[in-house]
């Protein structure tokens, strides 16, 4: 059993359009477990990200999800991803810390990132179209297999290696990039592949209660992979103490299901709040 299709905010294009579903496996303990030994077998955060996805998602722009597959996804579909995986999960939000940069005072609050706003993709994705004097230049979206590819270039040279990466080149008239990439290009550049790719908003604005001070606060697109293992196997030791049932048994169960033997064990204990 798998949740309902959804649809990516950029996917892959083909001649009908995109395709955009996805669907997740089942969320219970085996998902969840499957999604920490991924990340404990990553060696990077885009690397994670993929071992994550392929461990979770039962169906890809309908199809089985291969490495490829989600290595091709755009960064944003990932991030995407990511977000929902963790809501999947049962982890609907919560509260985030901050530090005023007026008063430098610590403060908390709740935010649901499902809720944050999506930019969608532009006409032409996943390509961008614009002009280098009198050449045309195509570059085409940054995917996973991107992020991991140039985490392997030294890292000055890592936002040349992405950029020429990128570029679509015409076989009749060659590469239209230059030998030296100046600032403004990169910045025309750029600006051109942000039209045209979806984007999350990963940054919120949160008011200090002690000022009122308007601070921007990063918010983690890929916090699932923080999420360790350490309650869930506490929660499959109380189950198999109490019921002498197997890992396997227990990781199978749906997490609200294992939820509700949890509180039984708990009534019965005389610890019902």
């Amino acid at each position: 059993m798998v949740a309902m299709l959804r649809q990516l905010p950029g996917g892959f294009p083909d001649a009908q359009g995109r395709r955009r579903s996805y669907a997740f496996r089942r969320a219970d303990g085996a998902l969840e477990m499957a999604l920490a030994d991924a990340v404990d077998e990553a060696g990077d955060t885009p690397d994670a990200v993929s071992r994550a996805l392929l461990a979770s998602l039962a169906e890809l722009a309908g199809e089985p999800p291969t490495r490829t597959a989600v290595d091709a996804l755009c960064v944003a579909d990932r991030q995407f991803l990511m977000r929902a995986l963790d809501t999947h999960l049962g982890h609907q939000g919560g509260w985030f810390d901050a530090t005023c940069t007026q008063c430098a005072t610590p403060f908390d609050f709740r935010l649901d990132p499902t809720q944050l706003p999506i930019k969608p993709a532009g006409e032409h994705f996943p390509l961008a179209h614009l002009q280098l004097g009198e050449l045309p230049l195509t570059l085409r979206v940054p995917t996973g297999a991107d992020q991991i590819r140039v985490l392997h270039e030294p890292a000055e040279s890592r936002r040349e290696a992405l950029l020429r990466a990128l570029e679509v080149v015409d076989p009749k008239s060659g590469s239209a990039l230059p030998a030296q990439l100046s600032r403004e290009l990169y910045e025309h550049c750029e600006t051109a592949l942000e039209a045209e790719a979806p984007e999350l908003a990963c940054t919120v604005s949160a008011t200090c209660p002690e000022c009122g001070q308007a601070n921007a606060v990063g918010i983690d697109p890929y916090g699932a992979l923080a999420r360790t293992p350490a309650g869930l196997l506490a929660e499959v030791h109380r189950l198999a103490w109490h019921y002498h049932w197997s890992e396997a048994e227990i990781l199978a169960l749906p997490r609200h299901r294992r939820q509700q033997y949890l509180r039984l064990i708990d009534a019965a204990r005389g610890m019902t709040g």
